[in-house]
C-alpha cells in the first residue's frame, strides 16, 4: 500500500506535462494584484513627495514674508498647500515661530497658529518639540511649518489610508521674525 502511494506521488512529482489554463488560473490573479499594487504604491510615494514639496514651498514663502500675517493669509496658505499637494482629503497646517535665548539657554514659543485638522502648539508642549529643532544662535527665530494630510488609495490592495505628516523649519530671510497679526492693525 505504502509503496503504491509512494510511487504515485513520485510519478506526480516527476510529471512535466501540465495544463496552461490551470497554471494561468492559479498565477494570473496574483500577477494582476501585483500589477495594480505597483500603481497604488507608486501613487502613494508620489503623493508623499508632492506633500513634502508643497510644505517646503509654504515654508519658503513664509520665510520671505516681511509683513505680519493673519487668519486670511493662513487660510490662503492652506488652500495653496492643498493645490500644490493635490490633496483631496482634509488637511491641516500649523505655523509656529520659536526663538532661542542664549541667556536662558531655552527655546521660547513666540506664537503658533493652525488651520484645518491640527491644534496649535501650546507653550507647555514646547519641551517635546525642541529636540526636533536644529541648533540656532541666541536671538534667532525659526519658522516651523507642519502639515497633515491623508492619502487614500484609489484601489484596496491592503495599504489602507496613510497619514502624511511633514515638519519643516526655516529661518526668516528678510525680516528678523515672522509676525502674527490678529487683524486689528496691532502687531
Amino acid at each position: 500500500m505504502w509503496i503504491k502511494l509512494k510511487t504515485a506521488l513520485e510519478n506526480f512529482r516527476d510529471e512535466t506535462r501540465g495544463s496552461v489554463a490551470v497554471e494561468a488560473a492559479i498565477i494570473l490573479p496574483m500577477l494582476f494584484w501585483a500589477y495594480i499594487a505597483m500603481f497604488v504604491f507608486f501613487d502613494g510615494y508620489k503623493t508623499r513627495s508632492m506633500t513634502e514639496k508643497a510644505a517646503f514651498t509654504i515654508s519658503d514663502m513664509l520665510s520671505r514674508e516681511t509683513t505680519a500675517i493673519d487668519d486670511y493669509y493662513l487660510d490662503s496658505t492652506r488652500k495653496l498647500f492643498d493645490l500644490l499637494a493635490q490633496s483631496d482629503s482634509p488637511s491641516g497646517l500649523r505655523v509656529t515661530v520659536v526663538s532661542y535665548s542664549d541667556v536662558t539657554e531655552k527655546h521660547t514659543l513666540e506664537w503658533s497658529k493652525t488651520i484645518g485638522n491640527m491644534e496649535a502648539l501650546a507653550a507647555a508642549k514646547l519641551n517635546e518639540f525642541t529636540p526636533l529643532l536644529p541648533t540656532i544662535a541666541g536671538g534667532e527665530t525659526l519658522i516651523v511649518v507642519e502639515t497633515l494630510s491623508t492619502y487614500e488609495p484609489a484601489l484596496d490592495v491592503g495599504l489602507g489610508d496613510i497619514t502624511i505628516e511633514t515638519f519643516i523649519f526655516t529661518r526668516p530671510r528678510f525680516a528678523p521674525q515672522l509676525v502674527w497679526s490678529d487683524g486689528d492693525n496691532n502687531v
